[in-house]
């Protein structure tokens, strides 16, 4: 009995060891992908590592049955209005795929008949799947793009428009070859 206490006690000690060792790993991950970008500071607190490349992965909820056509074609809208006017560039993944890739965050776009909103800050983990409603009064490319914002993780308070700062370290988080054009489109957008 009292050589199975050793053994247990040496192994739980090893077990303690290696959780800080990779929580330790974790941080050195974790800053060095925050210092890639002199934007960072101004990222949203949840914007995952994966997305410094401009590259936002998302997926449809084909089990919405209602409005699957009508929101496929809205989200497209949306993204290629944002595609325009930021550095971003968003790539559709296979739904059953992007559940199954560990550590992996994505935009769930999902169409809700009865919400009347557009404006839904809501997703509801930082890591894996963040929802975004789409709705029947969505039906601009700018407030699709407005809900992707949210889903981004970009936050305004009612009535008030996103912060120009954070929004702009979104948006232009990975360096484009055309962001010169791109920051007059952004910057018409503004403005207007």
């Amino acid at each position: 009995m009292e050589r199975m206490h050793k053994t247990l006690s040496r192994n739980g000690y090893w077990t303690i060891n290696l959780i800080v060792l990779l929580c330790n790993f974790n941080t050195i991950i974790t800053e060095s992908c925050q210092s890639k970008n002199r934007t960072s500071a101004f990222l949203p607190a949840d914007w995952p590592c994966g997305w410094m490349s401009g590259e936002i992965p998302f997926v449809f909820n084909f089990y919405s049955i209602s409005g699957i056509q009508r929101l496929i074609s809205l989200v497209q809208k949306g993204h290629n209005y944002l595609e325009k006017r930021s550095c971003l560039k968003f790539v559709e993944y296979d739904p059953m795929l992007a559940v199954k890739i560990k550590n992996f965050t994505y935009l769930f776009y999902n169409y809700s008949g009865v919400l009347e909103s557009c404006c839904w800050p809501y997703y509801n983990r930082p890591v894996g799947r963040r929802m975004v409603l789409i709705t029947p009064v969505c039906s601009l490319p700018s407030e699709v793009a407005h809900a992707t914002l949210h889903g981004l993780g970009l936050e305004h308070a009612r009535h008030d428009s996103f912060n120009e700062i954070n929004a702009k370290a979104a948006l232009f988080s990975y360096q484009c070859p055309d962001i010169q054009v791109k920051l007059q489109s952004f910057e018409g957008i503004r403005r207007s």
